[in-house]
């Protein structure tokens, strides 16, 4: 178990980085209007609910010309995401080794 989750840890982010390519991609290829952004909110949620929640902004949260603040916005975001999927998985795998090495001294003694 805990090396599947030694694998996840760099996985899962790097697949979360792939399809924020193919988010953003999407965004660039639509008409910027009020739902061209949808799919970035969608894909950064725990952001979107602190900026919108906690301090009260207006998505995307920075100024600028359309394309540069979701821009400023988004793959800071992502990256923050990004880091925070890479710890949970190391944190599990933390949590597991132990369990998984005491297991092996309760065999190694009987």
């Amino acid at each position: 178990m805990s090396r599947l989750l030694m694998v996840m840890k760099f996985i899962v982010p790097a697949l979360y980085i792939a399809g924020a390519i193919v988010i953003w991609l999407d965004f660039l290829r639509s008409n910027p209007d009020g739902l061209a952004n949808i799919w970035i909110a969608i894909y950064t949620f725990p952001i979107v609910i602190i900026g919108t929640f906690l301090l009260q902004g207006e998505f995307p949260y920075v100024p600028g010309r359309y394309y540069e603040a979701h821009a400023l916005y988004f793959w800071p975001s992502v990256a923050l995401l990004t880091l925070a999927l890479f710890f949970v998985f190391h944190a599990l795998q933390k949590i597991v080794h132990p369990a998984a090495s005491m297991d092996a001294q309760k065999a190694a003694r009987d």
